[in-house]
């Protein structure tokens, strides 16, 4: 421990207990001891954070800032979008059709109108090949394009799943005496007769196989009968045609064009 402690205004040696300098009564501190505390030093600023000094253990506070609204499109820009795309929908389905239909088998001699039906009918039959309705659709177009082979092929299949339509036997019996098979043609005729025995059409087509075969009598009795069986308007005059022509034939004036009407009708 110091034996004296020096005033810090005249630099006088004083004992340590005095209280003030005895030179310049400047006073003087209080000896302290090593046992005594330090008194206490009142807080300073902190100071600013150097990024040289900081510690990479304690990570510094950073608020929360909230991410930022997307931004909304214009409602007109929106449209916009929607229209685009239902655009580009209707070109890529317009452009898969056409390659459908480019791929699709084209009907010889027939019309856009009836290649169109034709490619109904296979896309209805491509779904359920027993659709009778369809098949018969699509023997048609090739009946009315003059392509009978096809047509006959459509019309077999479709009797074999409904042989009691009656059209579909006299079609396909039209079909054979246009390939030169009369045969074949006249025994359609005949099962359409037995499911119908009145059917007009029938009846007339049976005439003209006959009447080619130079059997007038009974070709003329074939038309009497198509008469007498209620024809449709479309038919009448050629029926009537043929009945004078094969009444000039077998040297006979007029022929007889009031028929018996059918019985159990």
């Amino acid at each position: 421990m110091p034996e004296s402690k020096p005033c810090p205004s005249c630099g006088r040696d004083n004992p340590v207990d005095a209280a003030a300098c005895g030179h310049c009564n400047h006073p003087l501190a209080p000896a302290t001891s090593p046992s005594a505390a330090p008194e206490p030093t009142p807080p300073s600023e902190p100071a600013e954070p150097s990024s040289r000094g900081f510690d990479p253990g304690v990570r510094p506070f950073r608020p929360i800032r909230p991410r930022p609204p997307r931004p909304q499109q214009p409602l007109q820009m929106q449209l916009w979008l929607i229209v685009g795309a239902a655009a580009v929908g209707i070109v890529l389905f317009t452009a898969f059709r056409g390659f459908q239909e480019s791929n699709a088998p084209r009907i010889e001699g027939a019309q856009p109108d009836q290649q169109k039906l034709a490619d109904s009918a296979r896309e209805l039959l491509a779904k359920d090949s027993t659709n009778v309705a369809a098949r018969i659709m699509l023997a048609d177009v090739l009946y009315d394009t003059g392509n009978w082979p096809e047509a006959i092929q459509h019309y077999e299949a479709a009797a074999k799943r409904d042989s009691l339509r009656v059209a579909t036997w006299v079609d396909m019996g039209v079909c054979y005496y246009n390939l030169g098979q009369a045969h074949q043609a006249e025994g359609h005729f005949e099962h359409a007769l037995r499911l119908d025995p009145h059917h007009p059409v029938a009846l007339f087509n049976l005439g003209i196989v006959h009447e080619a075969r130079s059997d007038l009598e009974q070709a003329l009795d074939f038309y009497h009968r198509a008469m007498g069986s209620e024809p449709p308007e479309n038919m009448r005059e050629p029926l009537v045609t043929r009945m004078r022509e094969v009444m000039g034939k077998l040297g006979r004036s007029a022929p007889a064009l009031e028929g018996t009407p059918p019985t159990g009708r």
